[in-house]
């Protein structure tokens, strides 16, 4: 995979959307990229968007050029709100868990049932349907009507400033980069509805659903491969 973002870097600008903090992504994305990668035409957008890196070719590293930050008061209202919602619906947590559940990460906060660093396998039996994970968006909304709430990988449910989603980053890199919305391609694994990528969809630009990193490599190459 890393193989053919490198070669991607090369033909397209390329933007990285996701829930994970940017300590997240450098230490499971960027450093499996070479120091030689275009990262010029790299955009890194942690935690759905509510923040943005790019390039610094200057000082040879990325760099912060926004956070949209949830204020204290925000935060602890959050926590209290699915403090509210596990004994609402009587939510039994799992027996054994990894690292950190709720997480404030600033500029959102990230509720990951099994903990941070669950084992993939262990994430990936949870809720594959996401119906536990709907059942608590679904609540949620009664107590944090003016948030963001959405579902993101495979046992997470990230709440943020309300109109900061995945769609902040199309209106980033059409100031940055100048370029259109029919220009655009958005790749996600989760356009379901409920899911945080299915916002995408209102933001007329063109999505791909892919289910799997197979899927993903499939689609990469073909870009590449039809280029001009």
């Amino acid at each position: 995979m890393a193989k053919l973002v490198v070669q991607l870097l090369r033909h397209r600008y390329v933007a990285v959307a996701s829930g994970g903090a940017f300590e997240q992504f450098e230490l499971q994305f960027l450093a499996k990229l070479p120091a030689n990668a275009n990262f010029s035409n790299l955009f890194l957008f942690p935690t759905n968007c509510a923040s943005g890196y790019y390039y610094n070719l200057r000082l040879g590293r990325f760099q912060q050029e926004y956070d949209i930050r949830l204020s204290g008061r925000e935060v602890k209202r959050i926590f209290r709100s699915f403090a509210a919602v596990f004994e609402e619906m009587e939510y039994v947590p799992p027996k054994k868990t990894y690292g950190v559940i709720l997480e404030n990460r600033g500029s959102q906060v990230t509720f990951s049932a099994l903990g941070q660093k669950a084992p993939l396998r262990l994430k990936e039996r949870w809720d594959p349907h996401q119906r536990k994970r709907q059942k608590i968006r679904k609540l949620l909304k009664k107590y944090l009507p003016n948030l963001e709430i959405s579902i993101g990988g495979t046992t997470s449910i990230d709440v943020t400033k309300k109109g900061v989603n995945k769609t902040l980053c199309v209106k980033k890199l059409e100031q940055r980069l100048h370029v259109g919305k029919k220009d655009m391609l958005y790749v996600g694994d989760a356009l379901f509805k409920g899911g945080n990528d299915y916002i995408m969809k209102s933001a007329k630009i063109a999505c791909a659903s892919v289910s799997n990193p197979e899927a993903t490599k499939k689609l990469i190459r073909h870009i590449i491969a039809n280029d001009k």
